[in-house]
């Protein structure tokens, strides 16, 4: 039985202040991604114009199992041209498709408003859609983020909402899509979205597409500073009676994947939900005792470390951070989920306000210095608020922190009171007080452009900043012997554009892909053949790709890339999913070289470091060697080498 047959898009042109609805049949679109890909290659042909273009359309869409009774399918998926990458990016907001109540699939914001807007998007009980647009002065939205109700960003701004739209929130069970001050003047402000329950903000549920930034693209392409949006549709009417149907999927989970459906969930989630063989669960759970001492700290100065001094600092991670994230996040079972009904309750928080997920706790902890969870917290809950990318923030922190330790840039060039400890072996737990504070003061730099240097970073990026510094401050690196690019671990993308790993140390984070900054990607920490990573990264970018583009939370991916595909055959009729998503990567890479985004050799001699030293790491004695003999050129083998079996893999 199907009943779906069309993806359909509420198209909003902020400018002329006028929106409608397009269908699209299912063989030809079927997903946000396809949706965002189509648009921007074909019809915006954003990759002939300006990043902050109002053509550089935001595609925020939900998957084609929204409405269903399959667990993590209400994500939001945006995709948009990125000010930090140059090229497409896709990013997901978890749960935030589950009030998607609307009569359209997707959003599709496109012009410029004149002054900062907030889109009120309604769908009544007829299936009506009406956009409604509310101009707010940019001083005051400032003022907002400044403080409202003693809050502070993005949860000032919902803050503020919740009063002006109070009767919409409560009759549409509503939500939004914000953007914070980090999106004004930086260019990796994140899509923020907060679960509403009875008209409060449920702390510790909210989710962020904070990749690449999306939110900058949404302020400063289009002037929008939220969407709030909620209805009265119900997608589940549309969809086959077997994905709404709890003992139907029991059946189709027992044929396929052997076991009842919610087993099979919580089976393939356990990392998420609670490790018994750890006794912790989440990302942050799970990950510090995995990475032990491969768990990027300061900046990854530690890869120039012995394995002696990287345990002592493990160790305080372990006692200072995991240890009373324990105490504070899963002894108590604070455990939430992002918005939508799920078993993994995957949000672990302390407490009861400060969701706790490894990549932003490592980004704005050990990565810069901090090794006590209760100062990191201040870091990563000022981020939060501000609408700034955690992960891409880190490195911006962890850049800035290590230039001033080694004397390249001095406190006062950059705003902040003294000097950052930052030698890994003396560092201790009293470090992280020093190190908070300065990193706090930089973030507030960053959000409202208070300094020039750190402005300069927040606008530009760190690759392009990095070539700025290094003339600005020829002298003193010439004195010091040291660059500022040579600091820095990114994978790079045509002339200007990068962004910084995950906080993984495996080459699968920087290799020659098309699409990094996420998992798109095979990330465990091994060291093998390029032919080979490539060939395993393309597979699992495939994957992933089919898994966004459905909409789904990928903590799912244990099940549903086994189930996914099927669904898709046996009630949508689409074709060869996985062929389906090799497509639209094809057309990723089409519109990244168009773009001038595409993948470029590594131009810093930390990014060949993290190589050579990720070699010696996992055992690969053979590259080991060459890297000894000659670090650039075995470098530049390994991603020749690596990229033109992804080439040919892409031909195929």
């Amino acid at each position: 039985m199907m009943v779906l047959m069309h993806y359909t898009s509420l198209f909003v042109d902020v400018k002329e202040r006028r929106y409608w609805r397009e269908e699209y049949p299912l063989r030809e679109v079927c997903g946000p991604v396809e949706l965002g890909v189509k648009l921007h290659l074909e019809r915006f042909e954003s990759w002939r114009k300006p990043i902050y273009h109002p053509d550089n359309v935001l595609v925020i869409g939900r998957g084609i199992f929204a409405g269903s009774k399959l667990y993590g399918a209400h994500r939001l998926i945006a995709v948009f041209r990125s000010p930090l990458t140059t090229g497409l990016h896709i990013c997901a907001l978890g749960g935030a498709a589950y009030q998607f109540n609307l009569n359209a699939d997707s959003l599709v914001i496109s012009g410029m408003s004149e002054k900062p807007t907030v889109l009120k998007i309604i769908c009544n009980h007829e299936d009506y859609l009406k956009v409604e647009f509310y101009e707010i002065e940019l001083k005051e939205l400032v003022h907002i983020w400044r403080d409202y109700r003693g809050l502070k960003g993005v949860y000032a701004l919902q803050e503020y909402l919740l009063d002006v739209f109070r009767d919409f929130y409560e009759k549409y069970n509503a939500r939004s899509i914000l953007v914070g001050p980090g999106s004004l003047h930086t260019n990796v402000g994140a899509l923020v979205s907060l679960t509403i329950v009875k008209n409060k903000i449920d702390y510790g549920s909210e989710d962020f597409a904070a990749r690449a930034g999306g939110g900058s693209v949404l302020l400063r392409a289009h002037n929008v500073a939220a969407i709030v949006y909620g209805g009265k549709h119900d997608r589940s009417s549309k969809l086959p009676r077997e994905l709404v149907d709890i003992s139907a999927l029991n059946k189709i989970s027992v044929e396929i994947l052997g076991k009842p459906y919610i087993q099979a969930v919580i089976d393939a989630g356990v990392k998420y939900r609670y490790d018994p063989k750890i006794n912790s669960g989440g990302t942050f759970g799970g990950n510090y005792p995995q990475l032990g001492i491969t768990t990027p700290m300061l900046n990854w100065k530690t890869i120039y470390e012995s394995k002696e001094v990287r345990k002592k600092l493990h160790d305080l991670i372990m006692k200072y951070m995991w240890e009373i994230f324990n105490k504070e996040a899963i002894e108590t079972r604070s455990w939430k989920t992002c918005g939508e009904p799920c078993p993994l309750a995957c949000k672990k928080v302390r407490k009861n306000k400060f969701k706790s997920d490894y990549e932003p706790y490592n980004g704005l902890g050990p990565f810069i210095g901090v090794f006590h969870i209760h100062e990191a917290e201040k870091v990563v809950e000022l981020a939060d608020a501000y609408g700034i990318d955690a992960i891409e923030l880190g490195y911006i922190i962890g850049f800035i922190l290590e230039a001033v330790s080694r004397g390249l840039l001095k406190p006062e060039d950059v705003g902040i009171s003294g000097v950052p400890e930052f030698e890994p072996s003396s560092l201790s737990e009293k470090s992280s007080m020093v190190n908070s504070k300065l990193a706090i003061e930089l973030v507030e730099h960053l959000a409202f452009g208070t300094n020039p240097i750190v402005r300069l970073i927040g606008e530009r990026g760190l690759r392009d900043a990095a070539r700025i510094l290094n003339i600005l401050y020829n002298e003193r690196c010439n004195t010091l012997g040291v660059k500022f690019s040579d600091l820095l671990v990114y994978a790079p993308f045509g002339d200007r554009g990068h962004i910084g790993p995950n906080y993984y140390w495996t080459p699968g984070l920087v290799a020659p892909l098309y699409i990094l900054g996420k998992y798109w990607t095979f990330y465990s920490g091994i060291f093998i053949e390029p032919e080979d990573f490539a060939i395993k990264c393309f597979e699992r970018a495939v994957y992933e790709l089919l898994i966004e583009n459905a909409g789904f939370c990928r903590f799912h991916r244990g099940w549903a890339e086994k189930l996914l595909p099927i669904l898709m055959e046996r009630f949508f009729n689409i074709e060869k999913p996985l062929d389906r998503a090799k497509s639209i990567y094809k057309l990723i890479v089409k519109y990244q070289k168009l773009a001038g985004a595409y993948p470029t050799p590594w131009d810093s001699s930390r990014i060949i470091d993290f190589m050579a030293k990720a070699a010696e790491e996992y055992g690969n004695t053979r590259w080991t060697k060459l890297f000894k003999e000659n670090a650039e050129k075995a470098a530049m083998e390994w991603w020749n080498r690596f990229y033109n079996m992804l080439e040919k893999l892409l031909k195929e």
